[in-house]
């Protein structure tokens, strides 16, 4: 028989540990026959946060993997323990971004993304899809068995949440007010200022992080200057490329300049083609038309380039644009 539990019920079945940890649960769709017993706890895999800012996407992803079942298939939630912050933005998004997306493929769907202090009864938790969506942990059922079929009840699954270009996912800025919109582009000037501003937000990326909304729209105004948006078609190799990606995707949906998003689907495009991800690549091009760059990357695309000469094409275009006059984003 399917048990259905609330989100705070499933965070209430993990167990208590003093260190910041990163859930990913497995719920069952179909019974475990090997299991001799009740099992009490989820699987899944739990890494402590300190972990994940070190590790990759695709480390973290393989890790997850080892510790689903592989008799049966299974969805996923999310999980995050940590400490309430002082500020009101969850830990760890883009990290968490970049693994449901390497996920997808396998065809795994992260059912829910929950935070919450701890696992005691009465602590809130939050939705990171939803950041209204509320609740206190509370206490599992007592006849819980993780051996039998699990499901999520109260959360209509959300499929196409975090897909690359649609509306809904992470988005950068989620709001900057009328006075920060007028003084931000002031305060980005070429040189040092823009290239820090934008280099400052990959870093934070790199460790599973995302900038404040005023940080955020400091990046794209700073992504508009040819000598910070060119050195980015080859970012430091010491940054996760899938959180950095997922760090422009972000930028996308919170920017409404055509031009702007045009560069940000751009520089997607040029660390998809990197990777080899030639899906994420496609659709990239399709919305990076007029951005410099971005016929180099789709001829590099078209050609199956070798890993060797995508490096040296993009750094070629990397250093041609960067001695470009500068065009304002509006413009592009």
């Amino acid at each position: 028989m399917t048990q259905y539990l609330t989100p705070g019920e499933l965070i209430g079945s993990l167990p208590d540990t003093r260190a910041d940890t990163l859930h990913v649960i497995a719920l069952p769709r179909t019974p475990d026959s090997t299991s001799a017993g009740r099992l009490i706890s989820p699987t899944g895999a739990s890494v402590p946060a300190t972990g994940v800012r070190g590790m990759t996407t695709r480390e973290l992803a393989d890790h997850v993997r080892n510790a689903l079942p592989t008799n049966r298939s299974c969805d996923l939630v999310v999980v995050m323990i940590a400490e309430e912050r002082t500020h009101r933005w969850l830990p760890l998004r883009a990290a968490i971004a970049a693994l449901e997306n390497d996920f997808r493929p396998a065809g795994h769907m992260i059912l829910g993304r929950y935070w919450a202090p701890h696992t005691r009864p009465g602590a809130p938790w939050r939705d990171y899809r939803r950041p209204t969506h509320l609740g206190t942990v509370i206490a599992p059922p007592a006849d819980l068995d993780f051996a039998a079929p699990v499901q999520l009840g109260g959360d209509a699954p959300t499929p196409t949440w975090g897909l690359p270009f649609t509306d809904t996912g992470e988005t950068l800025p989620a709001h900057v007010g009328r006075f920060a919109r007028r003084i931000v582009p002031l305060l980005v000037r070429r040189g040092d200022e823009a290239n820090q501003i934008v280099a400052h937000a990959i870093v934070q990326a790199g460790r599973g992080e995302l900038v404040d909304d005023t940080a955020a729209f400091a990046a794209v105004t700073a992504l508009a200057y040819n000598t910070v948006y060119g050195p980015m078609f080859l970012p430091p190799n010491e940054h996760d490329p899938q959180r950095i990606e997922q760090l422009w995707m972000a930028l996308y949906r919170g920017s409404t300049e055509h031009a702007a998003r045009a560069r940000l689907a751009t520089l997607i495009a040029a660390s998809a083609v990197r990777r080899g991800d030639r899906h994420l690549t496609a659709s990239a091009l399709a919305h990076a038309h007029g951005a410099p760059g971005a016929a180099t990357v789709g001829l590099l695309f078209q050609q199956h380039a070798s890993t060797e000469v995508v490096e040296q094409q993009l750094d070629q275009t990397a250093g041609h644009i960067g001695a470009m006059p500068w065009i304002s984003a509006k413009r592009g």
